[in-house]
C-alpha cells in the first residue's frame, strides 16, 4: 500500500466540504476500484497479503463525522463467535485507532475508524494517518482471528503469537 503522495497532487492540496470525494480521488490514486454508492458514501477494495477486504466510507453531513468500515474476509462459524467476540475484546486494547467489533449480519469481523470533523474538513495527512492504521491493524490481527477459526486456537494464545515483532526478512 503506498503511503507517500506528492505534495504538488491537487487533489491533496484541495480542502473538500464533503471529504468523499477526497477519499475516492485517495482510492483511485491507490489503483483501486471504486463504488461511489451515492455522494456521502463509497465502497472499495483493500489488497493485502491475507487477501482483499471491503472498505465502506461514509460521510454523515449532520454530525460532521467520517466513518471507515473495514470488512475482513473471514466468516465466522457459530461455534467460534463467543472466542471471536472474546479475542477482538482483547484486540482492541492494543489498537491506538479505532476498533475491531463482530458485524451481527453478516458475522464477519470489521476495523472501525470514526472521525470527527468538527473543523468540517479532512486533510490528506489524516487520511494517510487513519487508512495507514486500518491497513497495519488488520494485517497484524487477521492471522489471529483466522487461527482462532479455523485452528479453534485459544484467543490469548493467537493474539500473543499476532504480537511478535519480527525484524529483517528470512
Amino acid at each position: 500500500m503506498s503511503q507517500s503522495h506528492s505534495s504538488t497532487d491537487s487533489y491533496y492540496t484541495t480542502l473538500y466540504d464533503n471529504p468523499i470525494g477526497l477519499m475516492d480521488e485517495y482510492a483511485i490514486d491507490q489503483g483501486w476500484s471504486v463504488d461511489r454508492s451515492s455522494e456521502s458514501e463509497l465502497w472499495t477494495e483493500l489488497p493485502g497479503p491475507w487477501g482483499n477486504q471491503r472498505l465502506w466510507v461514509a460521510f454523515h453531513a449532520d454530525s460532521r463525522f467520517l466513518q471507515f468500515n473495514t470488512y475482513m474476509n473471514i466468516k465466522i462459524p457459530p461455534q467460534r463467535q463467543v472466542s471471536v467476540a472474546h479475542s477482538l475484546t482483547m484486540i482492541n486494547e492494543r489498537v491506538w485507532l479505532g476498533h475491531f467489533e463482530l458485524w451481527s449480519e453478516e458475522q464477519v469481523p470489521l476495523f472501525r475508524v470514526v472521525l470527527p470533523l468538527s473543523g468540517g474538513r479532512l486533510y490528506k495527512e489524516q487520511l494517510n494517518d487513519i487508512m495507514t492504521s486500518i491497513h497495519k491493524e488488520t494485517q497484524r490481527f487477521f492471522p489471529a482471528i483466522q487461527w482462532i477459526v479455523r485452528e479453534g486456537k485459544a484467543p490469548e494464545e493467537a493474539i500473543a503469537a499476532a504480537m511478535v515483532e519480527t525484524e529483517g526478512e528470512a
